[in-house]
C-alpha cells in the first residue's frame, strides 16, 4: 500500500478575504512542497465576519469568491487535493451557505457541502451567536469517493456537524 500524506492547515482568518486567501495560499503550498496529496483548510477560510451586514460586503457567490478561485487554482497547480473547510458564499436568495469545498489534481470540483446544523448558543457571559441568522443551512450530508491510499471515503462536514453527528451516536465530539 502506498502511503498518504495529507495535511490539516491551521488558520486564524480574519475579516479581509484577500489576506486569508493569501495565508491559505502560502499554507498549500508549504504543505504540498512537504509532500502532502491532500490538503483542508478549517472552517470559514475566506472570512470571519459576525455582522452579517459586513459579511454581505466581503463575499460572492460560489463563482467568483477569492478563496474557492484560489483553492482550485492551487489543486491544478499543485496535483493535489485541495478541500477548502468552509467559506461563506452568498445564496441568491439573500441568505449565505457555509459551504466547503473539494477540487482534484485536476482542478475539477469533486463536492461540495453546506454546514448542516447552524452554531446557535447563549454563552454565561451574556454573548450570544446565532449562525441561524445569516447562514442557511444545507439539506444532506456528502461523501466524496477519492483514489487515495489510505483514505477511505472522506465526508465534508465542518465542527458543529461532526460534533452533532458524534453527539447523536452517544460518541464524544472531536472538534
Amino acid at each position: 500500500m502506498s502511503k498518504l500524506v495529507a495535511a490539516a492547515l491551521q488558520m486564524r482568518s480574519g475579516t479581509e478575504p484577500e489576506a486569508n486567501a493569501d495565508a491559505f495560499e502560502a499554507l498549500v503550498r508549504e504543505a504540498a512542497g512537504q509532500g502532502a496529496q491532500y490538503v483542508q483548510s478549517p472552517e470559514m477560510t475566506g472570512v470571519l465576519v459576525r455582522s452579517r451586514e459586513d459579511l454581505a460586503s466581503r463575499i460572492a457567490g460560489e463563482r467568483g469568491a477569492l478563496v474557492v478561485d484560489r483553492a482550485q487554482a492551487l489543486a491544478r497547480e499543485l496535483s493535489i487535493f485541495v478541500h477548502l473547510g468552509s467559506t461563506a458564499v452568498a445564496l441568491d436568495n439573500g441568505r449565505v451557505a457555509n459551504r466547503a469545498f473539494l477540487f482534484a489534481p485536476d482542478g475539477q470540483l469533486v463536492i461540495t457541502y453546506d454546514k448542516l446544523h447552524m452554531f446557535d448558543v447563549d454563552l454565561d457571559n451574556g454573548e450570544s451567536w446565532r449562525e441561524s441568522a445569516t447562514y442557511a443551512p444545507g439539506e444532506r450530508a456528502v461523501v466524496a469517493d477519492l483514489p487515495l491510499a489510505g483514505l477511505a471515503s472522506p465526508s465534508a462536514t465542518t465542527c458543529v456537524s461532526r460534533s452533532f453527528s458524534a453527539r447523536s451516536q452517544g460518541q464524544k465530539p472531536r472538534c
